[in-house]
């Protein structure tokens, strides 16, 4: 009888645990929707059908270069393993055992996976060929998304620091991933003039701000879920987050002086900052990260225009600085004598953060150039820049009516 009970608990704990990463993962999914959103209101009208094309694709090769390499090659650079899953896939058996939880840790990681391919969009928005994007986004699910994975805490630990939602596995190295593709892909026609920066405005400031807050929404998932099981879910966690968030919203408010969009992404940047250390700082420290954040965002997205780097969406400053950021933080603010829960070594996370951008960055530049020789240029034509993506590339305006006028 105690044996049965004892089985039946188990099996309720399991099937908790399953549906647990299950929802949490679908709200991550959800972010999907926040990406294309967002980049698809900063980018002008004639692009953004290919905005929200290339943020469906990352979907869809995602979920089959996760399955194939990537969910694998987080923990294992071993043959064998690889063989082993192989095996396992071709066959609903092996997946029946304890709910199915291995493909619920499959699916969790999938959308990790998914959200630092998808970051690099933004970056090399309005001028990127289609075929040279979707190439790229396969080789990061693929490979170097889980290939930094292993390297960190989630993996193998090779390189140790404290992370635990990802600010520098994920959106650190997206965010570094896009500033090597924008500097290999260079800036939109039109950007720079005499080596003086030109604006060009974005056709939907709601649509981004309606993106921003999809993000959010998909972000408790994101933080609360990597708790993993139910038993492990902390309330810390979601006050932390939620801190981080509006401080990352008030401090871009305030540094760019009231401007709508800065003041989305820097809200979501707070959000990249306290991934690493939500688990372990307060929830003052939470919003003193978030403020820190969401003030850099023009700062940072500033001073790249200095250097003549065209990024788009800003996703540098929102993913790539900001993760940076959050990771050093939390090292900072996780100390018990600043309220924090301890047990994070400051170094770590300062070799950690350099890793991240020179892994990231470099990366990025050479996978842009390689895919750029692979599919016969990285760049589309001056003319179909002119023209715009949804038609060079995709043969359907986003607005028809407006065409048609």
């Amino acid at each position: 009888m105690t044996v049965n009970i004892l089985e039946t608990l188990n099996q309720l704990i399991t099937a908790g645990d399953v549906f647990f990463l299950v929802v949490m993962g679908v709200l991550v999914f959800l972010m999907q929707l926040g990406f294309a959103m967002l980049e698809g209101g900063q980018v002008r009208s004639k692009n953004v059908n290919n905005v929200m094309m290339k943020n469906m694709v990352d979907w869809l090769v995602g979920c089959v270069s996760w399955l194939l390499i990537g969910y694998i090659l987080c923990t294992s650079i071993n043959p064998q393993d690889f063989i082993a899953w192989w095996s396992k896939i071709f066959s609903a058996t092996p997946f029946l055992e304890n709910n199915g939880l291995e493909l619920a840790n499959w699916f969790f990681g999938l959308v990790f996976a998914a959200t630092a391919a998808t970051i690099v969009s933004g970056g090399v928005a309005e001028r990127i060929k289609f075929s040279a994007y979707i190439l790229l986004s396969i080789l990061i699910t693929a490979f170097i998304y889980p290939l930094f994975v292993y390297l960190g805490p989630w993996g193998a630990n090779i390189v140790s620091w404290h992370d635990y939602a990802g600010s520098l596995i994920v959106h650190g190295l997206g965010g570094f991933l896009a500033l090597g593709a924008i500097a290999a892909l260079g800036p939109r026609k039109g950007r720079f003039k005499d080596g003086i920066p030109v604006p060009i405005l974005g056709h939907n400031i709601p649509m981004a701000v309606f993106g921003a807050f999809a993000l959010a929404i998909g972000w408790y998932g994101f933080n609360v879920g990597s708790a993993l099981t139910l038993k492990d879910i902390s309330g810390l966690v979601c006050a932390t987050t939620t801190l981080a968030m509006a401080g990352g919203g008030i401090g871009a408010l305030l540094v760019s002086k009231k401007d709508v969009l800065f003041t989305a992404n820097g809200l979501i940047a707070g959000l990249v900052a306290i991934c690493a250390g939500t688990d372990i700082v307060s929830p003052i420290g939470g919003l003193i990260i978030g403020l820190i954040a969401g003030a850099q965002v023009p700062l940072v997205y500033r001073l790249l225009e200095n250097f003549k780097l065209d990024d788009v969406c800003g996703v540098v400053a929102v993913h790539g600085t900001a993760g940076v950021i959050g990771a050093i933080l939390a090292g900072i603010l996780g100390m018990p004598s600043l309220g924090g829960v301890g047990d994070v070594n400051i170094v770590n996370q300062i070799i950690a953060s350099i890793v991240c951008i020179v892994y990231g960055t470099v990366l990025g530049y050479v996978l842009a150039k390689i895919v750029g020789l692979i599919t016969g240029g990285l760049r589309v034509s001056e003319e179909e820049e002119e023209i715009g993506l949804d038609i060079a590339e995709h043969k359907l305006p986003a607005y028809p009516e407006e065409e048609s006028m």
